[in-house]
Formats: structure tokens, C-alpha cells, sequence
């Protein structure tokens, strides 16, 4: 027996679709930043809780350099990597913040290395981010605030997606839009969030037009 679905309830269900990936993709990083925050607090006594206030932007910079330290360097323990990392994007985004005791333990955990290797790397991922930031229009007066729009990492295939096939005066672009904004794990203004995505997507569609 054939379904046919009318208009509005072929909408609904495409917009509970980008509901339900971008939920799932930003809970996914989210709930990895906890497990790892947890795990340096638990294992080294390195208590980063404040991150998690940054929702799923924290997430996006962890996986990256958590991945890189697990593939480059095998001897090191799950722990180890979780506590790596996070120094990284404290020392290379929260410039100001006093993290000589952190700093210390893994030196004397035989670390240092490590560390450093992990703190370029993330260097890497400012410049890159900042680059793409600007690309967009976003003056960004404090490296912390980077952490914020970090969100944009993941969803960014998605964004490309729909407004490629779609274009960003469609009705899936504004689900997306409000998807973002209801997650409740994007550390940004409703605001600011609108115009940055707005500005992505008008990238796009000149892009696709060229």
C-alpha cells in the first residue's frame, strides 16, 4: 500500500530530521568534552569544569586534538590524553587564566613533550578558526570567545548541505536555523548565532552560484 504525504507533513518530517542530526551531533561532542573533563578531574586532579559552560563549542576543539594525541602518541593513557588535551585549549583559548599547578603536574608526570606537542597543534586550530571567523565578518577581541563559535565545526557539513540543495530562503534553512538555537548546547546569543549563519549561507550560495 502506497503512503502519499502531503506538503506540510513531508515538512514537518524533514524538519525533524535536522532536529534529530543536529541534536545528535552536538550531544555527541557534548557529551565527550563531559567524559573527558571527567576523566582529567577523576585520574589527574585537573579541574576544568568551567568549560562546560562553553556547551558543544568546547567539544569541537577537544576531538581534534584528543585525536591527533591518541594517533601520535600510543604509549599514553586514555586519562592522559583527556588531561592533554584539555591544557592545550586552556593554554592556547584562555590565555589569561593561571595554569601553572596544572601545568606542573604534567611535567612531573614526564608530560612535557606531550604538551607541547598538543599546545602547537591546537595553535594550529586558533589560526584556522580565526581565519574562518573573519572569512565571516566576526571580529574577535578575546581568544576565549573563539571556543564559543566552535560549534559551527560540526554542523558546518550540514549547513553546506542544506543550503546547496535548498537555499537559505527555504523552509529547511529557518528549521536549521531554530534547530541550532533550541539545543540549548550552543554557548552564543540567538542573535549572533542568526548572523553568522546567515552570513555562512550567503558565502554558499555565491560560492554555488560561481
Amino acid at each position: 500500500m502506497d503512503i502519499i504525504l502531503t506538503e506540510s507533513q513531508y515538512r514537518k518530517i524533514l524538519s525533524e530530521s535536522y532536529k534529530d542530526k543536529i541534536k545528535n551531533n552536538l550531544s555527541k561532542i557534548h557529551n565527550f568534552t563531559k567524559k573527558v573533563v571527567s576523566d582529567s578531574l577523576r585520574q589527574l586532579n585537573l579541574d576544568f569544569r568551567f568549560l562546560l559552560s562553553y556547551g558543544a563549542g568546547i567539544g569541537a576543539l577537544l576531538t581534534p586534538v584528543y585525536d591527533y594525541l591518541s594517533n601520535n602518541f600510543q604509549g599514553l593513557t586514555e586519562e592522559q590524553i583527556a588531561g592533554l588535551s584539555i591544557m592545550a585549549i586552556a593554554v592556547v583559548f584562555f590565555e589569561g587564566k593561571d595554569l601553572k599547578r596544572e601545568t606542573d603536574k604534567l611535567k612531573e608526570m614526564g608530560l612535557s613533550d606531550e604538551l607541547i606537542d598538543a599546545v602547537n597543534y591546537a595553535e594550529k586550530l586558533k589560526t584556522k578558526l580565526k581565519s574562518m571567523l573573519k572569512l565571516l565578518g566576526m571580529s574577535i577581541h578575546r581568544v576565549s570567545n573563539i571556543v564559543s563559535y566552535s560549534f559551527l565545526i560540526p554542523i558546518l557539513s550540514i549547513l553546506i548541505g542544506v543550503v546547496t540543495k535548498y537555499g537559505m530562503d527555504s523552509e529547511q534553512f529557518n528549521t536549521f536555523v531554530e534547530s541550532l538555537l533550541t539545543s540549548g548546547l550552543i554557548a552564543v546569543t540567538g542573535v549572533s548565532v542568526r548572523d553568522i549563519l546567515f552570513k555562512a549561507a550567503e558565502m554558499i550560495e555565491l560560492k554555488k552560484s560561481n
